[in-house]
């Protein structure tokens, strides 16, 4: 499950939770770190520790294993998702959609369009 800042991801997890997950099931966190510089990556990876301590405190109260990946590379986000679902051997996606209007969306592909073109297991986009 791609976690960042946005209300779409925060309703990805809270559906996640009352939809799918079950005791038995074991949940992976990925965050992408964009950043052009090492100050920036540093920066960023400060914050980061706010977001994933609102997430910890979640699982945490609900007995969830989990585990949190970080990447910060040059592939992007989307790369990084479907990466990671591959190593981890994953069984599903689920992700929050960014909400494209129909012409930015013909002008720029989000994250989740790219994840569903290139996964190999199953995803579920989470829509406002």
């Amino acid at each position: 499950m791609p976690i960042d800042w946005s209300e779409n991801s925060a309703k990805a997890f809270e559906w996640y939770m009352a939809n799918i997950h079950r005791p038995e099931h074991s949940l992976i966190l990925v965050h992408f770190i964009d950043a052009s510089n090492d100050r920036e990556l540093y920066e960023k990876e400060a914050k980061l520790m706010e977001l994933q301590e609102t997430y910890e405190t979640k699982l945490l109260e609900n007995k969830v294993e989990y585990r949190w990946i970080t990447g910060a590379d040059d592939t992007g986000p989307s790369e990084l998702i479907v990466r990671i679902s591959r190593e981890e051997d994953a069984t599903m996606i689920v992700m929050g959609s960014r909400g494209l209007g129909k012409i930015r969306k013909v002008v720029q592909t989000s994250v989740s369009d790219e994840v569903l073109s290139k996964a190999d297991v199953p995803v579920l986009v989470c829509k406002r």
